[in-house]
C-alpha cells in the first residue's frame, strides 16, 4: 500500500478529477443526492417495501430533487470550493445548500400534492445528503494529502518546519504545506495560552513563540515559518528576530501593511 507507483497513480487520478472539477463534482454530487433519496426510502420503508412503496412518479420527483440540490450548491458557493482543502467553512456551505434545497424541494412536492412521497423522506433526505456530500469531500482530501505525502517521502528534498503562529494564518499554512511535496511541520508556537498544548491536524502547539530559543524545541527543523500576518507589526518583527537567531531558513507570510507597500510600489 505504500508503493510510490500506486500513490503516483492515485495522485494522477485525483489531479485529473481536479482539472475537470466542475463536471466531476456535479456528477458525483448528483449521484450522491440521488443515492441518498433511495437510501432514505430504504431507511423509512425497509427492504421489503422500499421499492413497492414508491409512487409511480417518484423517479421524476427524484430527478427534480437532484436539480434543486445542484442549483443550491452552486448558489451557496460550494461548487467553487476545492475538495482537497475541504474545511469547516465548506461544510457550512454544504449545510446551507442542503437545508435550502430540502425546504424548496419539500415545499414544491407538497404544493404539487404529491402525497405519496413520505414526509419522513422529505425530512431525512437533506441530512443524508449532507453527510454523503461532506464525506465524499473529506475522503477526497484524505486521499489527496496521503498520496502527496507518500510521493514526498519516496524521494526528493525533505523540509521540516516550525510555524510561529497557530491562528488562522498558521492553520492555513499548515493545511497548505504539511506532508506535501516533502514538507513536514513538526511544531507550532503561539503566545496565546489557550492554544498552547493543543494539537492542530496532529501537530502540537509546543509553547510560546519565545520557546524557539530553546535548541530542543526546534531539534530537527530546517525552516521557520512566521505565520503572523494577522498580528501587529511589532509582534511580527519580534517573531522575525527570534526566528533569525535560530540559524534556520526563515520564511514569512506578509502582513496586510506589507502587501499595501508592494501594491503601492507596483502602482508607481
Amino acid at each position: 500500500m505504500n508503493h510510490p507507483r500506486l500513490w503516483r497513480r492515485v495522485a494522477g487520478a485525483l489531479e485529473a478529477a481536479h482539472a475537470r472539477r466542475g463536471l466531476v463534482a456535479n456528477a458525483v454530487d448528483a449521484l450522491l443526492v440521488l443515492g441518498c433519496w433511495h437510501l432514505t426510502y430504504l431507511f423509512r420503508m425497509g427492504f421489503e417495501r422500499w421499492q413497492p412503496a414508491r409512487p409511480s412518479y417518484d423517479d421524476a420527483v427524484s430527478v427534480g430533487v437532484v436539480l434543486v440540490y445542484l442549483a443550491a450548491l452552486a448558489a451557496m458557493g460550494a461548487r467553487r470550493s476545492l475538495w482537497q482543502f475541504f474545511a469547516f467553512d465548506d461544510f457550512r456551505r454544504l449545510a446551507l445548500a442542503c437545508l435550502s434545497a430540502g425546504v424548496i424541494g419539500a415545499a414544491a412536492i407538497l404544493l404539487a400534492k404529491l402525497e405519496a412521497v413520505p414526509r419522513a423522506v422529505l425530512v431525512l433526505h437533506p441530512l443524508f445528503s449532507l453527510l454523503a456530500l461532506g464525506m465524499a469531500r473529506m475522503v477526497f482530501r484524505l486521499l489527496w494529502e496521503h498520496a502527496h505525502a507518500m510521493l514526498g517521502e519516496s524521494g526528493g528534498e525533505h523540509r521540516y518546519a516550525v510555524v510561529l503562529g497557530a491562528g488562522e494564518v498558521g492553520r492555513r499554512v499548515l493545511a497548505g504545506l504539511h506532508q506535501r511535496h516533502g514538507w513536514h511541520v513538526i511544531a507550532m508556537f503561539d503566545d496565546r495560552e489557550e492554544l498552547q498544548g493543543i494539537r492542530i491536524a496532529g501537530v502540537p502547539v509546543a509553547g510560546p513563540i519565545a520557546g524557539i530559543e530553546r535548541p530542543e524545541a526546534i531539534d530537527g527543523a530546517t525552516h521557520v515559518i512566521v505565520a503572523l500576518a494577522d498580528a501587529d507589526r511589532a509582534a511580527r518583527e519580534r517573531a522575525m528576530a527570534l526566528a533569525k537567531r535560530t540559524g534556520l531558513v526563515v520564511l514569512a507570510v506578509p502582513g496586510a501593511d506589507e502587501l499595501r507597500v508592494v501594491e503601492g510600489a507596483a502602482a508607481a
